[in-house]
């Protein structure tokens, strides 16, 4: 570390980084240029405007295992509100840039490249670009203008002096293309969450709690002298609850941006200023905003709330009919080609849901851009229940959110709501389907129940006292129709069923068989009737055949005896062309059926048919909201 002294006031002046050419004297603001062992005053640096930020100068922190200390500062101010460039020094010498803006953070470095560059006007968000052999798209077209620096810096900061960036993204990448300079500069960084950047000496102000803010500022509207209150120095623009003038807010001052066109005045359900603890970090509601869309003919309306918290930043409550969710922007957002109707985002499967134009139809409170009534953007969204996410076109940029659905009852227990939320009316895109995980549970009922029947089944087929009690070939023959007889067989104990089968060689004919089961001694007999016909042949190079070559018949509840098989039949067909057919015949005592466990099986799968029936119902009543068509088929894996 150097120190020398500022020319102007004498205050000790530090430069722990070699690359830091420029310093800002934190006493009396003057701007000092190193010149060898010397200090050179380039006249006073302009104010810095309050902002929600907790970092500063000598804030101290990690980033993948390398320590930093910022020891610098570069405030802009954009459309969007104010975004801070912190200047890093790592403890292996390099130095970098701490990007902040809107709660999300963007570590990164300076990247020398060769190629050349598009203009910053022929740019378009999602525009592909090639940088060093890798393919980034367009994400955020601003114009910022630099208001003032701090600390050490490497290069020389001026306020009031515009600068033309293009925030590019690709996989897990940030490219920032600065045009201030000609060749333009590259940034190229990772985004990051507070957490992971171990941040360690920062501003008191928020060390009471979690969800403390920036010093609210209170002043009264221009246009019905209604107090209004500032929570954050990000804040762009107001809307007034009373009178529904939209104000934007500059250095302090308010001015009247738009009176706005509010027929109806619209009470939010979730009072601006609650506050509520949602995924472990505590937020307070600051604005209230409704939005609309129309497809075909057909206009739907939903409801924003604009959540903030000083270290977290900004998230968004949504509300139609009832139905909620929370979203936040999307540090790495997935490349998705316009029409795109599916794509694959952290090995899930996301499908399109609904596209249109939105536009803001009712403002009330603090929001970080200069919103105004009739402001559109492009709109979609894709679900992978419970899960959403949305883009949303402009001219200037493409912003990607991700939702998760919301329960009212979590939202009411998180802010301590005691007003009933909306009910909620039909089923929303990203709903979970409470009929899935029912499904999936009675399918895996299912499983071991028809395990259990076939176990049982299977059982009595081989362990059960089922017998073959005769087997025997006769030869039918068309030269002789006399009766044939089997040999004897006896039953020791009487049967519930008895089978007779016939396995024969019939082939483009047909056999009538009449068997007479006969009991030998007492010559009590049971008769039974049947015809077995076979056809095949071909047609068209095709194989074709109806009809079976076996066939058989049962009697009940026969008793024990002696019995034989008296076989009377009939040959069908040209009895020169089929002179004889061979007849086995099996004869089975107490066969074990298949018609129960055919219909225990049937009755147990009646349950998951009904269960997968209702949920593909939920489903369909999901996707006949979608204005794009899209499938309603389940997931089956859990089947």
């Amino acid at each position: 570390m150097k120190t020398a002294h500022c020319p102007s006031c004498g205050a000790p002046v530090a430069f722990r980084s070699a690359s830091s050419l420029y310093a800002v004297c934190e006493f009396c603001r003057s701007t000092l240029l190193r010149d060898g062992e010397a200090l050179k005053n380039l006249g006073r640096m302009a104010e810095l405007m309050d902002d929600p930020s907790r970092i500063q100068l000598g804030t101290e922190g990690s980033f993948r295992g390398t320590h930093f200390a910022v020891i610098g500062r570069i405030q802009l101010k954009y459309d969007a509100g104010l975004w801070n460039e912190w200047h890093l020094l790592f403890d292996d010498g390099r130095s970098g840039w701490l990007s902040e803006a809107g709660g999300e953070y963007v570590v990164s470095s300076l990247v020398p490249v060769d190629a050349e560059l598009p203009a910053f006007d022929a740019l378009q968000p999602e525009m592909p670009v090639t940088i060093a052999g890798r393919i980034f798209f367009v994400a955020d077209l601003q114009t910022a203008r630099c208001i003032a620096g701090a600390g050490e810096l490497p290069f020389k900061v001026e306020s009031g002096y515009d600068v033309n960036t293009a925030d590019l993204r690709g996989n897990d990448r940030f490219v920032t293309i600065d045009y201030s300079e000609t060749p333009p500069l590259v940034f190229v960084g990772y985004p990051a969450q507070f957490d992971e950047l171990g941040l360690a000496n920062l501003k008191a102000d928020g060390d009471a709690s979690p969800g403390s803010v920036v010093k609210a500022t209170a002043f009264n509207c221009p246009h019905c002298a209604a107090p209004l209150t500032i929570h954050s120095g990000a804040i762009e623009s107001i809307g007034c609850v009373s009178c529904g003038s939209i104000l934007g807010v500059e250095n302090d001052k308010v001015r009247l941006l738009a009176q706005a066109a509010q027929q109806m005045k619209v009470v939010p359900w979730l009072p601006l200023g609650s506050k509520g603890t949602l995924n472990g970090v505590a937020w307070e509601a600051i604005g209230f905003l409704r939005r609309s869309t129309r497809s075909e003919g057909v206009e739907y309306a939903w409801s924003e709330y604009l959540l903030f918290n000083a270290e977290a930043g900004f998230a968004w409550l949504t509300e139609y009919q009832g139905h909620w969710n929370f979203a936040r922007t999307l540090p790495k957002p997935p490349t998705v080609a316009r029409g795109q109707m599916s794509f694959s985002y952290q090995r899930k499967l996301f499908k399109r849901f609904s596209a249109g134009m939105a536009e803001v139809t009712y403002v009330e409170g603090e929001f970080y851009w200069r919103v105004s009534i009739g402001e559109s953007c492009l709109v979609e969204d894709f679900i992978c229940p419970p899960r959403m996410l949305s883009r949303e076109l402009t001219d200037k940029e493409v912003t990607w959110s991700a939702g998760e659905y919301l329960e009212p009852e979590a939202l009411c227990a998180a802010f301590g709501i005691t007003t009933p939320p909306p009910k909620r009316i039909g089923v929303y895109a990203n709903q979970s389907n409470p009929l899935h995980e029912r499904h999936r549970k009675v399918w895996q009922l299912f499983w071991p129940l028809a395990l259990a029947a076939t176990c049982v089944q299977l059982f009595f087929v081989f362990f059960v006292s089922s017998q073959v009690v005769l087997k025997q070939p006769l030869v039918l023959s068309a030269a002789n129709d006399e009766a044939l007889t089997t040999r004897e067989f006896v039953l020791d104990a009487p049967v519930r069923s008895l089978r007779v089968k016939h396995r024969t060689d019939v082939d483009n004919n047909w056999i009538g068989l009449n068997t007479t089961l006969v009991e030998k001694n007492s010559g009590e007999a049971y008769q039974g009737a049947q015809e077995i016909s076979y056809y095949s042949g071909s047609e068209g190079g095709e194989r074709w055949s109806e009809g079976s070559r076996d066939d058989a018949i049962s009697f009940r509840n026969v008793p024990a005896g002696t019995y034989y098989l008296n076989v009377e039949y009939e040959l069908g067909g040209d009895r020169n062309v089929n002179p004889r057919v061979v007849d086995t015949i099996e004869v089975i005592g107490n066969p074990v059926p298949w018609s129960n466990y055919v219909l225990v099986i049937l009755f147990l799968l009646a349950f998951p048919l009904f269960s997968r029936w209702r949920r593909n119902a939920f489903e369909a009543e999901r996707w006949s909201e979608s204005d794009l068509g899209g499938d309603n088929d389940s997931d089956d894996e859990d089947e």
